[in-house]
């Protein structure tokens, strides 16, 4: 990176692309749990594939992020901090302040799609649910 604006713009527009992705799973996680109420299998198995494929695209734009992270030198603890939605570090510029913002409400969506899921988990498979499994 040229500059720590540099980065943090990049960082920046790569926490956006996530929060979008993120809002479009918790989107999906709602419809799957209202087609699999409707009984419509068509839909759900559908649904469950678009959901794949945006879980896909944050875990690859996370990767990228870990990788900007790691040639950020002087800023890679404070990033992190940020990124986990702690907010040891006062930020600076626009930036740093839409990365903390963002971050937050991506943990938000992040809790929400799982609770959704939980529900929807433990419709299908009752007793057999990985949210049983897991605890």
């Amino acid at each position: 990176m040229e500059s720590k604006e540099e980065l943090m713009s990049e960082v920046l527009k790569r926490v956006q692309r996530n929060y979008v992705h993120m809002a479009e799973i918790e989107r999906m996680t709602k419809e799957l749990g209202d087609a699999l109420s409707r009984n419509d299998q068509e839909s759900a198995q559908l649904l469950i594939k678009m959901r794949q494929e945006e879980m896909d695209l944050v875990s690859e734009t996370k990767g990228e992020i870990r990788l900007l992270i790691q040639a950020s030198g002087d800023e890679q603890e404070k990033l992190l901090c940020w990124l986990k939605g702690e907010n040891a570090y006062p930020p600076d510029s626009f930036e740093e302040k839409k990365i903390v913002e963002l971050s937050g409400q991506l943990l938000q969506i992040l809790n929400r799609t799982i609770e959704r899921d939980r529900m929807v988990n433990s419709k299908v498979a009752g007793k057999d649910s990985y949210y049983q499994s897991a605890q």
